[in-house]
């Protein structure tokens, strides 16, 4: 945009008020680009120039001296004079073959016969699909000047020499603020910017005085002090992921076991941490230490770093790494958005699966009350606790007019029905809203209804053989709300959220047992509703004194995660007749709740040409309480003769209550309900020291923790661990050039036992429901790790990577096979083995491969190897019949390959995604039989946009277009294996 003489004067006009002392300002080039890394010096006041070439200096009248150097070595000096203290100088500098020729002119503001005039010029690209902005307005502030970026997203002001704040406005993208930009004279100054439909788009790059801010996760990763995989709300949006576990499946090293729990680095849940906006994560499943992270949707997360090596800051059990989730911060602009889904799999919609009566709230993800536990039982029983005999004499026991209330007051529900399969439907909406104070709110709320089920399903394991079927309905719900304020030094923010997701799953199954010569005949109705609550409260404050900046972060939360599983039935018949000890209906019911608090000072000083510090501290107090109550309840026949064929709901009458044919009984044992807590004090140092073109890290992490179970019932069996650590870290980065960079580093973490895991009780697998029995005797693990790294960066978005690892584990904890008899022989328990080493290898990258001016693409992806084994214990290694084994969970091979595709005049994309993990061990298995392992698998997914107009988009995922089959063998014969269809779902978004 060419200036006309009116805007001229106004512009110029601006910036004479805003200088009100002299200024030096300095660019510095080499070929035409920005220098960095050099240190220009003022009449002895010292500064870096920054990333894009520029430095400012205030001054007074005089002569000025002016030195530069790079790394320590001298370049060159000169000499400048300013009359009076309102004269500016704006110096160029460029440097020859080593040397500085600077070119330099003196003048006053507003005082210039000839206004000397540059340009801001810049381009707009979008994160979600990675073409141009168009139609977007640019403004600079307190001028009537205003541009329209144009179809390539490029927009170009003439400008006289100054500092200007600049305002993008887009009706789709939002605004973006960018402060003080840079003009000299016959310069150009390029602000080149990302415009995200979410709000959380950032300067790409801006050429003038001020920080360069990374926008893409590979910039992210190459300017983290550890090694580092970013996942960015674009990308998400780009694959379609619908939930943190989904996104991890595609970094390098990482695994989804389940389609909830991640295995990073062949190390599973036990050896990885996990945080939501700074906090620690309590766990909604009393059978693991970890948090399922299909529970939280990618409607509500910002972004995820996966920190794959320790770094003092992290807590200490961050061995295979770090998922540090974040959630959605304030909003940019006023707005909404709506978004509805339909979707439908290829084998499980519209097909009959099964069913059963349930409540009538269900389809929101409560049940009404139709499983709770009875009022008449838990009064009782005393929640089944107590045990019940059955007599004449009320005063010592049950009598049988009891025993027949107690019984009928439970629902007469067991029966599996065939219904159909209805198709995934969902919605979401979201708004925020940006206050002329600096407050800014945002609020969202999405729910889904999805049906899945195993299909072809066939199990042959050691003369037992047959099929089953398995539906689940998930009925996922999510409450998201943001208030916060930001002004020039400080950032506050309040973050509630809520996290519900209810499964809904019925099993039947049909096998012949050979040995036995027996048709045994289960079913399984379980209803389960995961809840997590949490607000938290932060802030941010950054306050400058000469060339150090100062950052104190704060944070405090309190979170709490249920785990409400009601009316759990199980049973058996045999030959068609009811096993009448195979039937369970269970209520157990998991609150935890979490607090913590924590505070973060960084320190960073230029100390010299070549020596920037960085320091860093904070500590953490954290304390979570856990609370399980369980009620079993069985059921015993009374009379001989009474009828074992027939429905379980006929077999259960009332009438068979009321002839004393059966009766309720209580099955719960001493130990099924327990208090813990888990309590933690940390505290950290950490520095970095930048020497030319090399950092060194070191810090130290200090842990106090202590882990209490107490058993109402069951005193005897309270225990208590504590521990008290040190956990030492060191690490080297250097640069070799612009492009080039390795990393080294050295740590010690630990790994404690979950809570479960050292609780006497005994648990459930939700899977296959074998028994877990819990190992008061576990000790805490301690793990040394080694890490290599080199990094190419072809450009901000593209790179290749190469890592090595190696982590050596003392007294590993692994599920085991249990040292009992009878039915528990058939269960699992926990134990330190002797130890365990893992190597491995990733190879990590992304490149552009198209580029014109209608079609762009990329093509990117990973190629993980570990070799991990486990030193069993002698008394594992006597159980399982070995002495060593790979690790559980733990694939020898994973891999990722993306492929993506924008046509850029028409806003269409569609990306390709494969995925491959190999064989992994499920299970050990006792004596001489071989070790149960899901086999490995590829998947393809397929994931398409089109943007309509600027508030209109269309979105759709075929998922599993292969539909792999999903295989157990155990050596080499097949034991299990069943089909999960193709997903396949379409999306509308509306902006508002």
């Amino acid at each position: 945009m060419k200036l006309n003489p009116i805007l001229l004067g106004a512009a110029s006009a601006l910036f004479t008020v805003q200088v009100m002392a002299g200024q030096a300002v300095f660019y510095v080039t080499e070929e035409g680009s920005a220098v960095r890394d050099l240190a220009v010096t003022v009449d002895g006041k010292k500064k870096l120039v920054s990333s894009s070439g520029f430095v400012v200096f205030d001054i007074e009248n005089g002569d000025h001296k002016v030195e530069l150097s790079q790394y320590g070595e001298w370049l060159g000096e000169f000499n400048f004079e300013t009359e009076n203290s309102q004269q500016n100088a704006e110096v160029q500098v460029e440097m020859l073959g080593g040397e500085a020729m600077p070119d330099i002119n003196v003048y006053t503001p507003g005082q210039e016969q000839v206004v000397a005039l540059g340009q801001i010029s810049g381009y707009l690209q979008s994160e979600e699909t990675g073409g141009p902005v168009s139609g977007a307005r640019v403004t600079v502030e307190g001028t009537e000047l205003a541009v329209m970026t144009d179809n390539d997203g490029f927009f170009s002001f003439e400008l006289p020499r100054g500092a200007y704040d600049v305002v993008v406005n887009h009706p789709n993208y939002g605004k973006r603020d960018v402060s003080g930009i840079r003009v000299m004279g016959n310069v150009n100054t390029g602000v080149n910017l990302t415009m995200s439909m979410s709000g959380d788009g950032m300067i790409e790059e801006v050429v003038a005085v001020g920080s360069y801010i990374p926008s893409t996760a590979t910039a992210q990763e190459r300017d983290s002090s550890a090694v580092l995989d970013a996942i960015g709300a674009e990308q998400m949006a780009r694959f379609g992921d619908s939930s943190a576990a989904s996104a991890l499946t595609r970094v390098a090293g990482v695994s989804v076991v389940g389609g909830q729990f991640a295995v990073v680095r062949g190390m599973a849940g036990r050896y990885i941490s996990a945080t939501l906006n700074g906090s620690p994560m309590p766990s909604t499943d009393p059978m693991r230490r970890d948090v399922p992270l299909d529970l939280f949707p990618a409607s509500v997360l910002g972004g995820i770093d996966i920190q794959k090596t320790f770094t003092a800051d992290m807590p200490g059990d961050s061995t295979g790494g770090a998922i540090r989730m974040s959630t959605k911060g304030m909003p940019d602009e006023d707005g909404s958005k709506a978004t509805v889904t339909l979707g439908l799999n290829t084998r499980t919609t519209f097909s009959d699966v099964n069913g059963y009566e349930g409540g009538e709230y269900d389809f929101m993800g409560f049940d009404d009350g139709t499983r709770e536990l009875p009022s008449y039982a838990d009064s009782l029983t005393n929640g089944g606790r107590d045990s019940i005999n059955y007599c004449s004499n009320a005063a010592l026991c049950l009598t049988p007019d009891q025993g027949v209330e107690l019984s009928k007051s439970f629902e007469n529900i067991y029966n599996v029905d065939q219904v159909q399969a209805r198709p995934e439907k969902g919605f979401s909406l979201s708004t925020g809203k940006l206050l002329d104070s600096g407050v800014g709110l945002y609020g969202a709320f999405s729910y889904k209804d999805k049906w899945s089920a195993r299909h072809d399903a066939q199990v042959d394991d050691g003369g037992v053989y047959g099929t089953y079927e398995r539906t689940k309905r998930n009925i996922d719900v999510a409450g998201y709300f943001v208030a916060g304020m930001e002004d020039e030094n400080s950032s506050y923010s309040s973050k509630t959220i809520l996290l519900r997701k209810t499964d809904d799953t019925i099993s039947t199954k049909s096998v012949y047992d050979d040995s036995k010569d027996q048709q045994v005949d289960s079913v399984l109705l379980q209803w389960v509703e995961r809840q997590y609550l949490g607000e938290q409260i932060s802030g941010e404050h950054i306050f400058n004194s000469g060339d150090t900046e100062h950052t104190i972060n704060w944070r405090a939360g309190i979170a709490q995660t249920t785990r409400y599983e009601p009316d759990r039935r199980s049973y058996q018949f045999i030959n068609e007749n009811i096993l009448t000890g195979s039937l369970e209906r269970r209520y157990s019911e998991l609150t935890e709740t979490a607090m913590d608090l924590g505070l973060d000072y960084k320190m960073e000083m230029l100390a010299g040409d070549d020596l920037y510090i960085r320091m860093k501290t904070g500590f953490m107090v954290s304390n979570k309480d856990r609370e399980v109550t369980m009620g079993r309840f069985g059921v015993q026949r009374l009379n001989s003769d009474a009828s074992q064929v027939g429905t379980l709901e006929e077999i259960l009458s009332d009438t068979a209550f009321e002839n004393y044919d059966y009766a309720i009984n209580t099955l719960t044992t001493e130990t099924d309900n327990y208090d813990a807590t888990d309590e933690m004090l940390a505290g950290y140092l950490a520095g970095e020291v930048d020497v030319a073109s090399v950092t060194m890290i070191a810090g130290a992490r200090m842990e106090s923790s202590t882990q209490t179970l107490e058993y109402p019932d069951a005193s005897a069996s309270d225990n208590e661990l504590t521990s008290d650590k040190v956990l030492p870290m060191a690490g080297m980065i250097w640069r070799a050039n612009d492009e080039l960079q390795f990393r080294a580093s050295f740590s010690q973490t630990i790994s404690r036992p979950g809570l479960t895991e050292r609780s006497a009780s005994v648990q459930y697998d939700p899977e296959t429901d074998d028994p877990l029995q819990g190992n008061p005797d576990l000790e805490i693990s301690d793990i040394t790790n080694l890490d290599l790294r080199a990094e190419y960066y072809f450009s901000d978005e593209e790179n290749i990577t190469l890592a090595l690892f190696n982590k050596t584990v003392d007294s590993p904890i692994e599920r085991t096979v249990a040292n009992a008899d009878g039915s528990a022989a058939t269960g699992f328990t926990f134990r330190n083995e002797d130890t365990a080493d893992l190597s491995g290898v990733e190879i990590d990258f992304r490149k552009n491969t198209l580029d014109t001016d209608s079609l762009t693409g990329f093509i990117s992806g990973n190629l993980t190897y570990i070799d991990a084994e486990v030193t069993l214990s002698p008394e594992t290694a006597k159980l399982e019949g070995r002495d060593s084994r790979q690790l559980q969970g733990q694939s020898k091979y994973l891999a990722n390959l993306q492929f993506g595709f924008d046509h850029l005049t028409s806003g269409q994309s569609l990306t390709l995604l494969v995925n491959y993990f190999d064989d992994r061990i499920y299970a050990a298995n006792r004596g001489d039989l071989e070790y149960e392992v899901e086999r490995g698998r590829t998947t393809l997914d397929l994931v398409y946009r089109y943007d309509v107009s600027d508030v209109m988009t269309v979105k759709a995922k075929a998922k599993n277009i292969t539909d792999a089959k999903v295989a157990y063998a155990r050596a080499d014969q097949e034991i299990e294996s069943y089909y999960n269809g193709a997903d396949i779902t379409a999306s509308l978004e509306y902006l508002f």
